[in-house]
């Protein structure tokens, strides 16, 4: 049996809405890892599922980031190790930028003054980091922006971050149903009492948490949860 085929066949993606191959389509391409080095990625391609001896993984790239991430471990012989990597070509987002987030998000109530979520949108322009607050349905466990267009915050976001007020900073499997992009998310957490914010890039329905450092430069009183958990 044919690799690919045999990848087809064993193979799952950490989302199931996902094709796990698409056949003929110049947006999703396969790569066997058998060279010593990958090739560029294609400038057609959304995204590439690359297989290699430790496993399968998916990798895209955009403006400002390329990433590489797991989607399942296995081993093969006769192919190359892939590693995992998440790089952005722009410096670490400002610290004020993030203490803005923070205290946005201390401050998000609904008309009774009970906390509610809120979600932030960071993009690069005119060489600088900007930070937007889009229009958004908010309530105590969940914040969606109105208008996901291309030309809007959304659409330029390179790193979308929302909050959890006194939960912990956690993925929820909401965040994995509606985070389907291609880009760095975070999600902030126990703001009042313990601020804490955990990432991950994400490429269309598959995750790899990262840590903050060179995403964000951290504010004292905020903790990044994976260096925490190491």
């Amino acid at each position: 049996m044919k690799l690919l085929e045999h990848i087809q066949k064993h193979v799952a993606t950490a989302n199931p809405v996902l094709p796990t191959i698409a056949h003929n389509s110049p947006l999703i391409q396969h790569i066997i890892a058998t060279n010593p080095s990958l090739p560029e990625i294609a400038s057609t391609s959304m995204y590439e599922y690359v297989y290699g001896s430790n496993g399968t993984f998916v990798r895209a790239k955009r403006q400002g980031l390329t990433a590489i991430a797991p989607v399942s471990y296995y081993k093969a012989k006769g192919l190359r190790a892939i590693s995992t990597s998440v790089q952005m070509t722009y410096p670490a987002v400002p610290v004020m930028l993030v203490e803005q987030m923070l205290e946005a998000s201390r401050i998000a109530c609904d008309t009774n003054n009970r906390p509610v979520e809120i979600v932030f949108h960071v993009y690069f322009e005119n060489g600088n980091w900007q930070l937007a607050i889009p229009e958004q349905e908010q309530t105590a466990s969940s914040c969606k922006p109105l208008d996901n267009s291309a030309n809007s915050t959304y659409g330029k976001a390179i790193i979308e971050i929302h909050s959890h007020h006194g939960m912990r900073a956690y993925f929820s499997e909401t965040d994995n149903r509606d985070e389907t992009g291609f880009r760095i998310y975070g999600v902030l957490g126990e703001i009042f009492s313990n601020p804490q914010i955990r990432m991950r890039v994400g490429i269309y329905g598959h995750f790899y948490e990262t840590a903050t450092t060179g995403i964000l430069e951290l504010p004292a009183q905020l903790t990044d949860c994976l260096a925490e958990d190491w």
